[in-house]
């Protein structure tokens, strides 16, 4: 993909972990590669297909210079997050901020350090079957695109019966598909905080839920761990899902099962 790069952007700044740091601040470098498709500036001259490099820089010091972190870790990851967030059309980002005043007492030329991360897309299973459900549908939608999930589908919401064997209401289901550079891991935690910010209390297992929101895929990325599996190991036996995943991407093949979710939906419903 295109990359605009900017190297050795000089900000004069207050963070770290020592008051003196806080007090007297010091220098700052900080190097990006924006990745994105530089076709349409480059063929039509269009200004919103491109990143204002000079714009962008001032906007990395005055975003620098407004707080006072501890660790140069949160200023580098704050300000990939507020570059992904002001500008949309930019995929992939690789940001190193040095510190070459650290306060080491050793020849030390500078430190520094590099995040990198890409625009991802990933699908994402709602489910309600208290209160208001379509409400809180919305409401958790709404929760994702205020964290910086770019929502990109949304299913119709189905009405659909427990699965699980507990005797419960019916669930207001939908599937959407979205963007966001969270790494899948830091996504489920995002996930699992809007079900807690909503009030969802985790009592009996596949019981009555305020709201679930499942991670059913994040690209082709096959995860096992003890806090994540991908893909989701239940979507090949919920027939509610496979149906609005199919709606929305019926050509998404599944990266274990190898198959493309429209095959997987005609095969469970017969």
């Amino acid at each position: 993909m295109d990359q605009l790069q900017i190297k050795d952007l000089e900000i004069f700044a207050y963070h770290g972990l020592f008051p003196s740091e806080k007090e007297l601040g010091q220098k700052f470098v900080v190097s990006a590669i924006l990745s994105y498709d530089m076709t349409k500036a480059a063929t039509d001259l269009d200004l919103t297909a491109s990143v204002h490099y000079g714009e962008l820089c001032q906007q990395w010091t005055t975003w620098f210079q407004e707080t006072t972190e501890d660790l140069i870790e949160t200023v580098a990851y704050k300000l990939l997050e507020r570059t992904f967030k002001a500008y949309p059309l930019v995929q992939e980002m690789k940001l190193e901020l040095k510190k070459p005043w650290a306060p080491v007492h050793l020849p030390l030329d500078t430190c520094s350090v590099t995040i990198h991360r890409r625009k991802q897309r990933a699908f994402i299973a709602l489910g309600s079957n208290m209160g208001d459900k379509q409400a809180n549908l919305k409401q958790a939608i709404e929760k994702m695109q205020s964290r910086g999930i770019h929502i990109l589908k949304e299913s119709s919401v189905l009405t659909t019966e427990p699965w699980g064997g507990v005797e419960q209401d019916s669930f207001a289901n939908q599937v959407v598909e979205v963007e966001t550079w969270l790494p899948a891991p830091v996504l489920l935690d995002t996930l699992l905080a809007i079900e807690s910010e909503l009030g969802r209390v985790r009592e009996v297992h596949w019981g009555p839920r305020l709201i679930d929101l499942d991670l059913l895929f994040v690209e082709d990325q096959v995860i096992y761990t003890d806090e994540l599996i991908l893909p989701h190991p239940y979507i090949s036996e919920r027939l509610f899902v496979l149906e609005s995943l199919q709606e929305i991407a019926p050509h998404f093949i599944h990266p274990t099962l190898k198959q493309p979710i429209r095959s997987l939906y005609d095969a469970l419903k017969k």
